[in-house]
């Protein structure tokens, strides 16, 4: 375990929208990012602003719809869509994303999260495709695919640009009076179409109802406690508070820096960087996590080399907790 000081950083939080069918999840998505957007690059011309915006569309292209149209008296530009079709496998998913950000694209939309779990190729879709060849397998299937649950958790929560996913709620009804005083059903938003437990793995979940409000049902951020429509002023404040604090990526890039000017100090604190580098990849590949741990193996190296007499050759630390800390990092 690495004690530091927990100091603010900038991060990307995770963002989540639920709602029943109609509540206009993909659209407050889209004005949401390019909210997120403007507040970053304010002085972006529209066109060029739009297209740092994505959506992975799962939902038959139905956000094309919304693309050159004004809704809300919201002008709607044109963005990067992604027809994401079935299997819906993480890896596929992932290949998206990473096409998108070789675009340049900043904000990437799910639309929607729940293929992702059970539609065609999905998680629950793969385990009952290994439950029904193996009648016995019980829950020794969810072992099996939870590799990819944990893998898509990550994708979604810990990447290096803004994520905002859409989940469909199963559709109830309520009865409430109307402006004139008349009972009436309306359709309500129950529970969304994800595994249990998945709304609390982002640090925003927004619940849309029928009259297209939001309420945050969590919210780290601590921003948003009325019920409201979700306008591009909800996008600028994500990103404000997103933005406040140190910038994780210059302190990577720093740490690298710090790691290969200290592996020149002696042949030792060098071959040990060697051999961890031969064996888990390269240090661009590695977290911040894992180039401090090491930072601080080749600092104790370093004292412990001006420390030794000189018929003493220090000996190399081959730790294997550091070795477990760093199996990770590709």
């Amino acid at each position: 375990m690495l004690i530091t000081l927990a100091k603010r950083e900038q991060i990307k939080p995770p963002i989540l929208i639920t709602g029943a069918s109609g509540s206009g999840k993909t659209v407050s998505s889209i004005v949401m990012a390019k909210g997120i957007v403007d507040a970053k690059y304010p002085d972006l011309d529209d066109e060029d602003a739009w297209k740092k915006i994505a959506v992975i569309d799962t939902e038959h292209e139905r956000s094309k719809y919304y693309a050159d149209t004004t809704v809300a008296n919201i002008k709607i530009g044109e963005f990067y869509h992604g027809a994401f079709e079935p299997p819906y496998t993480v890896k596929e998913l992932e290949k998206g994303i990473q096409k998108l950000k070789e675009k340049g694209v900043e904000v990437i939309i799910l639309d929607s999260l729940s293929h992702l779990w059970s539609g065609q190729g999905g998680i629950q879709d793969s385990v009952d495709s290994i439950q029904s060849k193996y009648p016995k397998a019980g829950f020794t299937a969810w072992g099996k695919v939870k590799p990819q649950i944990d893998e898509l958790l990550r994708i979604l929560t810990a990447n290096s640009i803004f994520i905002i996913c859409t989940a469909r709620s199963k559709t109830g009804y309520d009865m409430e009076k109307n402006a004139n005083g008349k009972t009436i059903p309306v359709k309500v938003g129950l529970k969304p179409e994800i595994r249990d437990g998945w709304e609390y793995e982002f640090a925003i979940n927004f619940n849309i109802n029928q009259d297209h409000s939001a309420e945050a049902t969590k919210d780290n951020t601590n921003m948003f406690s009325d019920v409201a429509p979700i306008t591009e002023a909800t996008g600028q404040q994500i990103y404000e508070w997103s933005s406040t604090g140190i910038d994780p990526e210059e302190e990577r890039r720093n740490l690298i820096m710090e790691v290969e000017e200290l592996a020149q100090e002696s042949d030792l604190q060098q071959n040990t960087l060697k051999r961890l580098t031969n064996k888990h990849g390269n240090l661009n590949d590695w977290t911040r996590q894992q180039l401090r741990a090491v930072k601080e193996r080749l600092i104790k190296l370093g004292q412990q080399r001006k420390t030794v007499t000189p018929k003493t050759k220090p000996a190399e630390h081959k730790s294997t907790s550091l070795d477990d800390l760093l199996a990770g990092a590709k």
